[in-house]
């Protein structure tokens, strides 16, 4: 019974076949990393630059927006303020005419 174990087609052959499938392993580790590997990440990295790049003219506009925010929000307070003003005055004249029609 054991005989038939340490027998050839056992568990381990150590003829001519390892080194075999050890060369192939090799040749077609070699032609994965020409074929597919290095274009992979070559892809990858232009991919990570364009990421990147992106990102980055987006924080560029991301911060123009809010600085045109800011500004037209200042504008606006200062037109709003200008309109209160002259609605005041105007109270004033309106005000002043009246009396003078009055009197």
């Amino acid at each position: 019974s054991n005989s038939d174990v340490s027998g050839p087609g056992g568990l381990f052959d150590l003829d001519a076949t390892l080194p075999l499938v050890a060369i192939q392993f090799v040749l077609l580790m070699i032609i994965l990393n020409i074929v597919l590997y290095n274009p992979l990440l070559t892809i990858i990295e232009e991919r990570k630059e364009y990421i990147l790049l992106n990102l980055g003219k987006a924080s560029e506009l991301l911060s123009e927006a809010n600085k045109l925010t800011s500004q037209y929000e200042q504008e606006l307070n200062d037109v709003r303020k200008e309109a209160q003003l002259e609605i005041t005055n105007s109270q004033k004249i309106h005000k002043e005419i009246l009396e003078i029609e009055l009197n």
